[in-house]
């Protein structure tokens, strides 16, 4: 009788006419604590998990949390198999397969998605708590709130409120004395406050992904329009009717060169699509008015209509060619006026 170890299958042979028995055994489970070392190496204190899964047990065992992330570039995949119903797992790197391939049934499948899944919830919600706002020291100048079921309506992003800029004060007291003997003693010294201000500020709202605010405040600004900026804005989805909504400084724009738009309005303006039919609807004040200024010659020139009534103090007009025709010996003798005519009634 010959005894043939080949690896870790045993198999014994026996004279011809016998029966023939075969025995396997299952490969040792890896030794993550060897039990010895070469004397030029030495044994990790701790286990490490094998970086390529060669097994069903080695996907599914758990995590260490010392070991270094897997290198982007090696991925892990299963392939259905239709001819035999189960799953070919294979590791890659890049294209180039860097482990033998294995197979999981339907049931182990399942089971090691269903785990990779919940690792991968976790570590979002752990991430959530490191990098939460709302876990974060609180901002007055960057806040931001959570809507709840309000969120249906106004649509995700909760409540933003953002501000920008800055706000320059400057006070003092001034007091003036003026030593003058012909003013009494409490008239002669004068006190008062100097306050001086300069803000540039712009706050930034917005109410989920569909409604904004924006104010603008600056009091450098060259017109008094411009200083303060108010605009509430609501924006719709693509199938609403309701497509936008403005109210505060809004502005109407036209396609036309007939008419003209205008800028600078203070009022709502709403912005309607119904099917191919779009309907622009603004009620405001406006802020600013337009002025033509034609020039000749290098002179300004300005056309104007005077009515009779409306004449203006300290000037002169010739009610009748009569006064014209004898205006220069009527004022020959000025200041005295030698006309003989005074005119008590027109």
């Amino acid at each position: 009788m010959r005894l043939l170890v080949i690896g870790a299958a045993i198999a014994v042979s026996v004279p011809a006419g016998a029966q023939y028995y075969t025995s396997e055994m299952n490969p040792p489970a890896p030794q993550y604590y060897p039990p010895s070392a070469p004397a030029d190496s030495m044994a990790m204190p701790l286990p490490v998990a094998p970086t390529v899964p060669r097994s069903y047990e080695d996907l599914m065992r758990d995590e260490l949390a010392y070991d270094l992330a897997t290198p982007s570039n090696i991925t892990t995949t299963a392939d259905f198999d239709p001819v035999t119903g189960c799953y070919v797992v294979r590791t890659r790197m890049g294209d180039i397969d860097i482990a033998t391939p294995f197979m999981l049934t339907a049931e182990q499948y399942n089971n090691w998605q269903f785990r990779r899944s919940m690792q991968q919830f976790y570590r979002e919600r752990n991430m959530a708590l490191v990098t939460d706002k709302e876990k974060q020291p609180f901002n007055v100048f960057d806040m931001n709130f959570a809507l709840g079921p309000l969120e249906k309506i106004f649509g995700p992003g909760g409540v933003s409120l953002k501000t920008q800029g800055s706000v320059q004060v400057s006070m003092g007291v001034k007091s003036n004395k003026t030593d003058n003997p012909s003013l009494s003693l409490s008239a002669r010294r004068k006190t008062y406050f100097d306050f001086d201000q300069k803000i540039q500020a712009t706050i930034a709202a917005s109410v989920g992904d569909r409604m904004k605010f924006n104010m603008t405040y600056n009091t450098d600004a060259t017109f008094d329009f411009d200083s303060k900026n108010l605009k509430l804005a609501y924006e719709g989805k693509e199938d609403d009717i309701v497509k936008s909504i403005e109210a505060g400084n809004v502005s109407m724009t036209t396609g036309s060169s007939l008419i003209r738009g205008s800028t600078a309005l203070f009022g709502v303006k709403a912005k309607l699509q119904f099917g191919k039919l779009t309907a622009t609807a603004l009620m405001s004040q406006q802020n600013s008015e337009s002025k033509t200024v034609n020039t000749r010659g290098g002179a300004q020139t300005t056309e104007f209509t005077v009515n009779a009534d409306q004449y203006d103090q300290n000037r002169h007009y010739f009610l009748a060619h009569f006064f014209r025709d004898n205006y220069d010996r009527f004022a020959s003798r000025l200041p005295y006026v030698s006309s003989g005519v005074n005119i008590t009634r027109i």
